[in-house]
């Protein structure tokens, strides 16, 4: 009885401390977004404001935003899964662009723009850095599928 309640409690200890380090190792490879600490970022290759080209995931749960901003490099943007909508450009002006899943596109260099995402999202984001990236103001303009703004 001793023996078997040694053996059980020596396999539950195992199965927690696997769980930890599977955990753990997560964490390393998924780090919150630098200006928003809603999303997440995992760094596939080279940092984005290192010289050279950069590929990292971006991942953004369901009603998270980014205020208006633009970054130094072009960016190519894949849509892994989910849905992203942004504004581009004249922002006062904009339409609102809806990329769906399988969707890729590019933001091009010192471009104005504004994201939201209404679903949970993962995309796919490739450039060449260093990147820098300026934040207009921590307001958010947002405009519904219908192209209104609220």
């Amino acid at each position: 009885m001793l023996r078997s309640n040694l053996l059980l409690t020596s396999l539950i200890l195992l199965s927690v401390r696997g769980i930890a380090q599977e955990k753990a190792s997560e964490e390393l490879l998924w780090h919150a977004d630098r200006p928003s600490p809603v999303a997440i970022y995992r760094d596939l290759d080279c940092n984005p404001t290192k010289p050279g080209c950069f590929h990292y995931y971006f991942q953004a749960p369901a009603g998270a935003s980014l205020a208006p901003h633009r970054h130094s490099v072009a960016m190519k943007i894949t849509v892994r899964f989910g849905r992203k909508f942004i504004l581009m450009g004249d922002l006062d002006n904009a339409r609102v662009q809806r990329f769906d899943a399988g969707s890729t596109f590019t933001i091009p260099a010192n471009t104005w723009h504004v994201e939201w995402w209404e679903t949970e999202t993962l995309e796919d984001v490739e450039g060449i850095g260093p990147m820098r990236t300026e934040h207009a103001s921590t307001e958010t303009p947002r405009q519904d599928a219908a192209g209104n703004r609220r």
